[in-house]
């Protein structure tokens, strides 16, 4: 949920800068700053890694979003993701075809991508196929020219050199029902594969399109999921729900390490068995020595290989691509986010904050590690807090400010001393387990405003003097907020716990007048009670999302407006998940399908991006944040961060560092030329050299955005304009020259 920009207010952000404890290779695409108008970037974090493969050169890691490629030799790192060539996100397996010499990267929704010297090429139709429910591709193993993915309706047999699919065992349950598999091996001419209902068999050489020529152990030590397979050492391991099985002679026999242990993912080598259990990463040896893989960088362990040369390469969920390589364990991380998902985004000063943890729709906390990321100048850096379910951060007069969820209130001045205000040194009351529970916070002119879950006393002011007042609601079941925001008349919006009556509430200090709204007419008129989100625009009314569309309030007294859009309440059967306001006053609306840009006041599209027509990495989306300065939109999905530059920013009432870019413009280029600081809403024009107009318009803000084509559509020729810009008084103004070479 979003809270005002507005009222904000920043002298010192330095206190931040914490130890990077990553390893950076590599060219980096981050430190572009003046990105053209329609431009995506993804910021996203490859320190959970859930997939790997080998080739001679390269080690391939995968999360949802992105394949990281790390080169053994050169040591260097590039990425692969939708925006460069993937045909998707949501990443399932991966495995390299050494005889081909191509990477196979499977998805979610079926898809597959087969990454050869730099070109991808997609293949559909798995994911195209005609069958009912998911189509996820589990896993991936090669076998001569022949790949077999386990998918959840069953093993499709996929020919590598004609890139045709040749067979699919389907519907292999007991009584050619679908059954999901998991994972397969090869012991000689046989397939093992792990399944929902445990081990099966079949003879490479028999008709496996047919169930009934499967031998099956599901029963017993196998009655339920089997999770993960390999071949080691001439036999089939299998994990089972006592521990590691072991195939050989038609017997399965339970191995005597790990017994009575959930190990959850089995790889093999030459040399070793490899399997994780819970965080820990154990290999086993032919002879049965049991070996631990131990090192404060194998935290949070989801695969390991071993390559030819005995090199351990590990996909950790929080140090991202492990190896032995060196000699001792070494991360390979790209710049980026150390986490992939934000439960908040603050910009302040020139940096975006992306906080990592919160709490639940129940009002608990979810014990995630305080990470804060921050990005500036087209670099990640981040630092961790010493308490878990960070919520929210601001700042004033030099100092910061950072919520939790169980641990109050961190404060921290200029000089980098901290203090913690809870229920033992504030009137912060604790409602749980742990100490105060503070879902968000925002600054005004008066102090920092601090919700307060679970209490009585909801909301709270610290003033600049170090005092704190505090603040009832007698309106029932609104002890719960969830996020607040300030209008330009310093009123305080407050959204409620959907679980525990949602509502808005809304408070004047000056008046002493708290109101309840919900969605009852003359009561506050909103399309739902339940609000997910809250934002002030340059106008000062107050726009909220809620689970039945948007609505925006003149002022706390009055009922909701609800804009109307295609001849029905804007977005009415969508849920908002997030709103922000960019330059123009537009308003960029998040979903649960996708984004929405609407004019200020909300009645004509602009854009709608979703996972389907965009770079979106996914249609959840959770917050959405604006570099004012810029206009570059962040968007945090559900699968990670990703921005687009905007066509506005927030302008002055001066021009102010303006830039023209990309200035030349060369031929070929097939985006938008911007123009920057401008003042507000300035009127732009450009000639050719000789005095013609060949196009007009006005700025978004401080931003103006130009096709380079005249008003017929007509690209221009290679020359020197001219672009005149004043803004609305006439008091202002400029003159800037663009060359364009075709």
């Amino acid at each position: 949920m979003k809270e005002s920009k507005k009222c904000r207010c920043v002298s010192n952000l330095a206190w931040y800068v914490g130890p990077l404890i990553i390893l950076v290779f590599g060219s980096s695409v981050y430190g572009q700053t003046n990105l053209a108008p329609g431009t995506w970037r993804y910021h996203l974090s490859y320190n959970l890694i859930l997939n790997l493969a080998i080739s001679e050169e390269n080690i391939f890691a995968a999360n949802e979003s992105g394949v990281l490629v790390f080169n053994r030799k050169e040591k260097n790192i590039t990425t692969f993701n939708k925006l460069n060539g993937l045909s998707n996100s949501g990443i399932t397996n991966l495995k390299y075809d050494a005889a081909n010499a191509q990477l196979l990267v499977a998805y979610e929704d079926g898809g597959l991508d087969f990454i050869r010297e730099n070109t991808i090429t997609n293949f559909s139709r798995l994911k195209d196929a005609g069958v009912t429910g998911p189509k996820k591709v589990n896993h991936i193993s090669v076998k001569g020219n022949l790949a077999f993915f386990s998918t959840n309706y069953g093993v499709v047999v996929f020919d590598l050199l004609l890139h045709e699919i040749k067979e699919t065992w389907r519907d292999l349950g007991v009584s050619g029902q679908i059954l999901p598999v998991l994972q397969s091996a090869f012991l000689n001419d046989s397939i093992f594969i792990a399944t929902a209902k445990g081990v099966m068999a079949g003879d490479l050489n028999d008709n496996l399109l047919d169930y009934r020529n499967w031998k099956r152990y599901t029963t017993g030590n196998f009655s339920g999921i089997v999770s993960s397979l390999t071949l080691f050492n001439n036999q089939i391991y299998a994990t089972g729900p006592t521990g590691v099985y072991a195939y050989q002679n038609g017997v399965w026999s339970l191995q005597n390490f790990l017994q009575n242990e959930v190990i959850v993912s089995l790889t093999s080598s030459a040399e070793n068995l490899l399997m994780i259990q819970d965080s820990t990463l154990w290999a086993v040896n032919a002879a049965g020595g049991l070996v631990q893989m131990a090192d404060d960088l194998i935290t949070s362990p989801a695969i390991a290989l071993q390559d030819d040369q005995g090199i351990f390469w590990v996909g950790d969920r929080k140090s991202g691509l492990v190896s032995s390589m060196g000699g001792t364990f070494t991360s390979y991380l790209p710049n980026g986010p150390s986490i992939s998902q934000a439960f908040r985004m603050v910009y302040e000063n020139g940096k975006l904050f992306t906080i990592g943890g919160g709490y639940n729709s129940s009002g608990k906390g979810l014990k995630i590690p305080g990470e804060v990321n921050v990005f500036e100048d087209g670099m990640w850096t981040h630092y961790q807090e010493a308490f878990p379910d960070v919520t929210d951060i601001a700042f004033s007069d030099g100092n910061s400010y950072v919520s939790t969820f169980g641990s109050g209130i961190a404060v921290r001045d200029q000089l980098g001393n901290k203090t913690m205000f809870d229920e033992s040194n504030s009137p912060l009351k604790n409602s749980g387990p742990d100490n105060a529970n503070i879902p968000a916070l925002e600054i005004s002119t008066d102090g920092l405003w601090v919700l307060n879950y679970g209490s009585d006393q909801s909301l709270h002011l610290f003033k600049g003097d170090q005092t704190w007042e505090s603040f009832y609601s007698n309106f029932p079941n609104t002890q719960n907020p969830v996020d607040l925001s300030l209008d330009q008349e310093g009123a305080v919006w407050i959204a409620l716990n959907p679980l525990t009556g949602g509502g808005l509430l809304t408070f004047q200090k000056e008046k002493n007048l708290m109101l309840y709204k919900t969605n009852a007419a003359g009561s506050g008129g909103l399309p739902d009670k339940y609000v997910n989100a809250i934002a002030s625009d340059l106008n000062g009314n107050t726009w909220v999302g809620t689970n039945g569309g948007v609505a925006y309030f003149f002022s706390p007294g009055q009922d909701a407006i609800i804009p109307i859009f295609e001849n029905r309440f804007l977005l009415r059967d969508e849920k908002i998940t997030a709103i922000d306001v960019d330059g123009g006053n537009r308003k960029w609306i998040g979903t649960q399908k996708g984004v929405w840009l609407f004019n200020p006041v909300g009645e004509s599209l602009i854009h709608n991006f979703t996972a389907e027509n965009s770079a979106l990495l996914s249609n959840g989306i959770i917050d959405i944040e604006i570099n004012d300065d810029t206009g570059e939109v962040f968007f945090a999905t559900e699968q990670g961060i990703v921005s687009y530059q905007s066509d506005a920013n927030t302008g002055g009432s001066e021009f102010k560092n303006v830039k023209i870019f990309p200035n030349p413009v060369m031929a070929g280029f097939q985006g938008l030329v911007g123009i920057s600081g401008l003042a507000n809403n300035a009127l732009i024009k450009i000639t050719d050299i000789s005095g013609k107009l060949v196009w007009q318009s006005q700025a978004n803000g401080g931003m103006a955005h130009w096709n380079v084509k005249d008003y017929n559509g007509r690209r221009l020729t290679t020359g020197i304009y001219l672009i005149f810009a004043a803004s609305n008084d006439g008091a202002e103004s400029m003159v800037g020259k663009i060359a364009i070479i075709e």
